[in-house]
């Protein structure tokens, strides 16, 4: 029965191609080669560092519409950190915009549109997926998370929150408050400037429902 040989290598044998030992040499013979380093290692180490077949799958980072809109403008800084119609308002006095300047008025238009997609991906887009709802809850702090879609509904049909605020939150760090009535949540909102468009085509079915729940109960105001 044979033995085992030692593990190790035979550099005699890797340089030359030649041991005086032949096959009774106690290490192994194999022939070396260069490493992405410039080394010499053996050739079997080399394989057995190689990596493994496969596709190599590219992790994609979610879209951050608010950062794309005022990639736009490079020349203005933009603060990621910062609440988003403020940064809006201070770009407007970098820029020396008026009220009715064309170009304000389009860049405008652009952010509305980067408000509400930046909603859809923070929150989802489905008001019959569950997971958008575990999401708002969260957000709003509000436990525990009703069951079913139909306390969903329900419970934040009694609930007054500014929707800008609930996109920036995940900027900001800042909690969402809710409001006791919805009188003061518009005294909030005009005081803030944090007006969220009433109604947009890139508006998922999630943020549309709310629309539709703080449209309602301004109407039962009158």
């Amino acid at each position: 029965m044979g033995t085992s040989k030692p593990s190790g290598f035979c550099f005699q044998y890797a340089k030359s191609g030649a041991c005086r030992f032949g096959s009774q040499c106690k290490y192994t013979h194999d022939e070396f080669k260069k490493d992405q380093n410039n080394k010499s290692v053996p050739r079997s180490f080399i394989q057995s560092r190689k990596k493994p077949n496969g596709k190599c799958h590219e992790i994609k980072q979610p879209a951050d519409h608010i950062g794309e809109f005022f990639a736009q403008h490079p020349s203005f800084r933009h603060d990621s950190s910062a609440p988003i119609w403020s940064e809006f308002y201070r770009m407007c006095d970098d820029f020396d915009w008026v009220r009715q300047d064309p170009e304000m008025l389009e860049a405008k238009r652009e952010f509305k549109s980067a408000m509400v997609l930046q909603f859809n991906r923070i929150y989802g887009k489905s008001e019959r997926d569950m997971r958008s709802w575990k999401k708002l809850f969260r957000a709003l702090n509000i436990t525990p998370v009703p069951i079913d879609l139909k306390a969903c509904r329900k419970v934040i049909s009694k609930t007054h929150v500014n929707l800008v605020d609930l996109v920036d939150a995940p900027r900001t760090g800042a909690s969402v408050m809710i409001f006791p009535s919805l009188t003061e949540l518009q005294d909030y909102t005009i005081e803030s400037g944090k007006f969220f468009p009433k109604s947009h085509a890139y508006a998922g079915g999630l943020l549309r429902l709310l629309l539709r729940e703080i449209l309602n109960a301004r109407e039962s105001l009158h």
